[in-house]
């Protein structure tokens, strides 16, 4: 099978990675001259939020020792490491700008520095990123007497432009703190604008416990409420047992809002004042999202020095020299810079019947096993099953799609997919707070969603050695080597097709 990959971020290069070692002949097409996705546009200094042992693929580990939370620049070498070894064409400056459906396949346009041609493939795997979308931009009145700067995350490609001056930093997401932080740490003066207060993760809980180990163990994985829960004890759990779910995760909220407020001893009244602002109210669960982020070393203690001062509030206007916000306080500043996020993600190269479908949602597309649209026959998605566990599930989704390809795993009829997508879109609509990009990420129930395509290949999704292992060591991307090897072995003998199971994920 001859299969187009559009996207070279790290979810692409998986899917190329074991779609190649799974016998299909790839090719990988990126616009820009640069693989990297998201990591090629980051701002200097970003850090991944993962650990370097859970953010590689499988059977690949990283051919040197990065930092625990490698910088974007490590990842990028990894990155090119990565399609060096598994020798995957991958052509840069090739910008896909057209997709036509034929009767068994796509005729993919494509866009290089030399012309424009068309190439036909089999299967297309759309691999553009969530976060490799244009960024927010509002329409604030009144922009142009600011006299300042007005910049957004990935416009800052030196972080001494955050030096020695009032910095206006609006939003509360990860490239937000992580800015605020820098620009405190380099003498500046920053004001904070926060529209909600979110989660924001500590990198060690209660001061001792590295997050990971608390968020990534089954024994802790299992207590996630989820869309559907594969076994009979989870379901049991979070059922009989409901009681217990929300007790565990009210004790662990209690716990990190704690350590918020640890950051202000010792400095009086007013530093504990603005600590409050930013304690969320929602429960920690309903921010399990892929917009979770981890709390900047340094971050809550600057707030407390009054290094950074939050406020709850929405940019309103600007004025020559600051912000106005919706509750009329002015604030000073010399440079905003906005990290609003980006929208959902867009398909202009689609047909105009499929990009309908695809873009209707202001949460984003909703998919079946969070691969593949019912209605787009050839066609499915990688990276839309974002979690804390993005790699394995970007390789997981990549073989399942595989046996579908091969015939060896059989897909239910289309409105029993648009039932099971149905389930999934409303129970995030309930539970998870709104982002752009909600419907394509599976975020923190990582582990419900690759136990249930595992099981479905008919390979174990209990990858530890022994029970105490599997309870209570962190799972890492090194556990789900050899799952190719695993299914072929499993596949063997076989005569009749596999079936996805009832659960809808």
């Amino acid at each position: 099978m001859r299969i187009a990959i559009i996207g070279s971020g790290i979810s692409g290069i998986a899917w190329a990675a074991t779609l190649q070692r799974d016998g299909h002949e790839v090719v990988v097409f990126e616009r820009s001259g640069q693989i990297g996705g998201v990591w090629a546009n980051a701002y200097p200094e970003v850090r991944l939020q993962n650990t370097w042992t859970q953010y590689h693929l499988a059977e690949f580990p990283w051919p040197f020792r990065p930092d625990d939370h490698p910088t974007g620049a490590q990842i990028l070498r990894y990155l090119a490491a990565a399609v060096e070894h598994a020798k995957i064409d991958l052509r840069c400056d090739h910008e896909v700008v057209a997709l036509t459906e034929l009767p068994h396949g796509w005729r993919a346009t494509i866009r290089t520095p030399t012309g424009t041609h068309e190439a036909a493939f089999d299967y297309v795997v759309v691999a553009v990123g969530q976060y490799t979308q244009p960024k927010t931009k509002l329409e604030i009145a009144d922009r142009e007497r600011f006299r300042g700067e007005i910049v957004t995350e990935r416009e800052l490609d030196d972080l001494d432009r955050l030096a020695a001056k009032r910095v206006a930093v609006v939003g509360y997401g990860k490239s937000a703190v992580d800015l605020a932080t820098f620009a405190a740490k380099r003498g500046s003066r920053v004001e904070h604008v926060v529209r909600t207060p979110r989660w924001l993760i500590p990198l060690k809980i209660a001061g001792v416990l590295h997050y990971t180990f608390a968020l990534f163990t089954r024994i802790s994985s299992v207590m996630v409420p989820c869309w559907a829960h594969p076994t009979a004890a989870e379901r049991f759990l979070h059922s009989s047992l409901a009681g217990l779910v929300p007790g565990f995760w009210a004790m662990v909220g209690a716990v990190v809002q704690l350590q918020y407020r640890a950051a202000a001893l010792g400095h009086g009244a007013a530093a504990r004042a603005r600590i409050r602002q930013l304690m969320p109210t929602h429960s920690l669960v309903a921010d399990m999202r892929s917009a979770a982020a981890l709390a900047p070393q340094g971050y809550f203690g600057a707030v407390a020095r009054a290094e950074i001062t939050p406020h709850r509030g929405v940019l309103s206007r600007f004025v020559e020299n600051g912000i106005v916000l919706t509750n009329g306080t002015e604030l000073p500043c010399e440079l905003v810079v906005l990290c609003l996020g980006s929208g959902s993600p867009v398909f202009p190269f689609m047909p105009a019947r499929y990009r309908e479908l695809l873009e209707a949602e202001p949460d984003g597309v909703q998919l079946y096993r969070h691969l593949i649209h019912p209605r787009i026959p050839r066609l499915a998605f990688a990276g839309y099953n974002h979690g804390f566990m993005h790699v394995p599930a970007a390789e997981v989704g990549a073989l399942w799609i595989s046996a579908t390809i091969r015939g060896e795993l059989e897909l239910p009829s289309v409105e029993q997919m648009e039932a099971a997508i149905e389930h999934v879109r409303a129970y995030k609509r309930a539970h998870v707070n709104f982002e752009p990009s909600r419907s394509c990420a599976v975020n923190t129930r990582f582990q419900q969603y690759l136990d249930i395509l595992l099981a479905e290949l008919g390979v174990s999704p209990y990858r530890k050695p022994h029970l105490l292992a599997e309870l209570f060591s962190r799972y890492e991307a090194a556990d789900y080597a050899g799952i190719i090897a695993e299914y072929h072995a499993a596949q063997t003998g076989r005569d009749q097709p596999r079936r996805p199971s009832d659960l809808a994920t």
